[in-house]
């Protein structure tokens, strides 16, 4: 026998107190304390001495124990495992996705956090970890790029959004978000990133539009059209065209004079009737109106043709119920000049669209956070 192949067989058969384990002596203790130390010091033992069978059956053994000792007992016990367990959570060790999915679900805060920072993180596992509403953990997953986000991730992310501009910022970096998520963000982030949400997720219609033009004759002009279709393509319009309160054609004097009495004193009349010029419910036009930041105002006028001088000259105006100042209302027409008018009326659609599956599911989310208020 080799000297390598005696010292392997010495260390096999080597007693625990031999190994650094609990030391034979143990007078003071009581035979309880005594067996649950032992356990202890074998089911933390390296996978070379332990077969993940014997590991098994020893932990059982424990967990019985365990319920029959001294709580000072447990938090000994407690405090060596978790020096063992740290580093095997945190580190890629061979550990099944769905002990860790336990080990998230059954955790701590830390548990989260350190599988946070697992290398092979999947999408299902930071599902899991995002069930708990934890800002932080939230953060460190954001700031990793090895993974893509579940479509549920980023609804829920973006329901949490609302007041933390830290995980705005971080979401906006997200490759998984998608327009129904940035034009919802766009109300509660600043003018920074609504101009960066308007840049990003620019859009033509102009494909779709083309393979729909067909059925507006037959929807529009024939009896019985399905309102569903009809909808989508009231949706899709290439140009809207501005009406009064009773459906009549305006023109863009109107439609000036009747957004300068919106802006000075946006009473539920006057909302009304920006509204039908507007061509969307009153519930976004009083949005646009009361937003402090006034983009969604340029989103609006731009959908409608508005003139570039007569955009900038009401913005300007210091009758206002907000009036803007001299460098608000230069940011605002940068605003106004970045975009195409059909993709403004993209926005404005999208502002409006409550059939939209993502859209309405955000929406959810948002009223069941007793914590958020839009």
């Amino acid at each position: 026998m080799s000297t390598q192949d005696r010292a392997t067989e010495d260390e096999e058969t080597a007693p625990l107190s031999d190994v650094g384990l609990t030391p034979a002596s143990t007078r003071g203790h009581t035979p309880r304390e005594v067996m649950v130390r032992k356990l202890c010091d074998i089911v933390v033992l390296p996978a070379a001495r332990l077969t993940a069978n014997e590991r098994s059956f020893v932990a059982d053994i424990m967990l019985q124990t365990l319920d029959k000792v001294e709580e000072d007992i447990r938090l000994e016990v407690a405090r060596r495992i978790a020096r063992v367990a740290e580093p095997m959570i945190r580190r890629v060790e061979p550990i099944p996705e769905a002990l860790l999915i336990e080990c998230a679900r059954l955790g701590k805060t830390a548990h989260r956090e350190m599988i946070a920072r697992r290398l092979d993180l999947t999408a299902s596992l930071a599902d899991v970890v995002l069930e708990y509403n934890e800002p932080d953990v939230a953060k460190l997953l954001l700031r990793r790029d090895e993974f893509q986000f579940s479509p549920t991730a980023i609804d829920l992310l973006v329901s949490r959004s609302t007041s933390d501009q830290e995980i705005q910022a971080l979401l906006l970096r997200r490759r998984e978000l998608e327009p129904a998520h940035g034009f919802m963000m766009f109300w509660w982030v600043g003018g920074e990133a609504r101009r960066r949400i308007l840049t990003r997720f620019a859009l033509d219609r102009a494909i779709i539009q083309d393979a729909m033009q067909d059925l507006y004759a037959r929807v529009f002009r024939g009896d019985g059209a399905d309102p569903f279709v009809k909808e989508i393509l009231i949706m899709l319009d290439r140009r809207h065209r501005p009406r009064g309160v009773n459906g009549e054609p305006v023109n863009m004097d109107v439609v000036i004079k009747t957004l300068i009495a919106a802006r000075k004193y946006p009473a539920q009349e006057i909302i009304h009737a920006a509204g039908m010029i507007a061509g969307v419910s009153r519930e976004l036009t009083a949005r646009i109106l009361r937003d402090p930041g006034v983009e969604p105002f340029a989103v609006m006028c731009k959908s409608l043709g508005m003139p570039r001088s007569e955009f900038f000259a009401i913005v300007s105006r210091k009758d206002a119920e907000n009036p803007l100042s001299p460098e608000r209302a230069e940011e605002t027409l940068g605003v106004f000049d970045s975009m195409a008018r059909d993709y403004a009326r993209a926005v404005l659609r999208y502002w409006d669209w409550d059939g939209n599956p993502r859209i309405a599911r955000i929406t959810r989310l948002l009223g069941l956070d007793e914590d958020v208020a839009v």
